[in-house]
């Protein structure tokens, strides 16, 4: 009996100290991202002509901004000129160097190297070019015929991954010049299967296969250029919460597994300072959802029995959030 007793104070205090350790580990492991003042950004980055991509709403749009308050030189592209002439006029006021748009459907791949000269036309050289346009079609597939049609899937890979890795080919030799730097804003359903957004959630899997891979290469080629690959969460921008809010109260997320989008911005733009390889935002609820990942592949199957919602009462609220996409003039990629 005595030796059961001291065995089962050994356990314990095993299970004490590997508790310990694990906090110890994800307290080191969920350290926040580092932020940098105005007049830090605008030491480093004034004059330095910053490419975004998907510039006219949502992160895009305050990603602009805050290299315009640092002083940048940006070039804003997207589809609509309508709603970039808006974000021009609000980056000139905020001290940009310089703010030129040039609109561009990325759905079509045939024009993008023609989008590299139009931008060398403007500027002779590139010191970051920002991967943040986005397609986000919703809802389950099988229950969705429209997102079934090849042209439909085509136009969404088009967009998500095809544009993204021609407009890396077409501005590396641009940016080896410059040592320069490649954002490309992924997603943790890149990690995790979300079948409530299967063909979004495929691209975004197509695009950390593509990212990470060149990444391995330009370490291994020395490359000067550094390529960042942000995996986030939930980013509450004004037409994400609209949709959200449409269906449920926002303040009901836990503020751990959402993200505030100028927060988000801020932590896209102070790696241009950094140059770290990667990036997660919502610390803990990227984080939290990547180790599941890995410790357990296929967690995300529980995800099933969450929802405390049938299909068809999944399938008729994201089509009541489609509309309302539509509405607002979301882009959700449905049509």
């Amino acid at each position: 009996m005595l030796m059961v007793n001291v065995h089962c104070r050994v356990m314990e205090k095993r299970k004490l100290l590997g508790v310990t350790i694990l906090i110890l580990v994800l307290a080191v492991y969920l350290v926040q991202n580092p932020n940098f003042s105005t007049l830090q950004l605008r030491e480093k980055l004034k004059d330095k002509v910053i490419v975004i991509c998907g510039a006219s709403s949502g992160i895009g749009e305050r990603i602009a901004y805050k290299y315009a308050a640092a002083g940048a030189k940006i070039v804003l592209s997207a589809r609509s000129l309508d709603r970039l002439a808006k974000v021009q006029t609000k980056c000139s006021t905020l001290g940009a160097s310089s703010v030129h748009i040039i609109p561009q459907d990325f759905s079509k791949l045939t024009g993008i190297e023609n989008f590299r000269n139009n931008v060398l036309e403007i500027h002779s050289s590139i010191d970051t070019l920002v991967l943040n346009h986005a397609a986000i079609p919703l809802g389950p597939w099988i229950a969705l015929p429209n997102q079934q049609d090849h042209q439909f899937t085509t136009r969404t890979f088009n967009i998500n991954v095809l544009s993204y890795i021609e407009l890396t080919r077409v501005f590396l030799p641009d940016l080896e010049i410059t040592s320069g730097q490649i954002q490309v804003t992924g997603s943790i359903s890149g990690w995790c299967p979300f079948y409530q957004a299967g063909l979004y959630t495929s691209t975004k899997h197509a695009v950390n296969g593509f990212f990470y891979s060149l990444q391995q290469e330009l370490l291994a080629k020395q490359s000067p250029i550094t390529l960042t690959v942000f995996t986030l969460g939930l980013i509450l921008t004004p037409e994400m919460d609209t949709l959200i809010s449409s269906e449920t109260d926002t303040a009901l997320i836990p503020d751990l597994f959402k993200g505030k989008v100028d927060e988000c911005a801020d932590v896209i733009v102070s790696s241009a300072l950094t140059r770290p390889r990667n990036v997660d935002y919502p610390i803990f609820s990227v984080k939290s959802n990547r180790f599941m990942a890995y410790v357990f592949p296929y967690f995300h199957e529980l995800a099933t029995f969450t929802y405390g919602l049938s299909y068809d009462d999944i399938v008729q609220t994201h089509e009541r959030i489609r509309k309302l996409g539509d509405k607002i003039g979301y882009q959700l990629g449905n049509k």
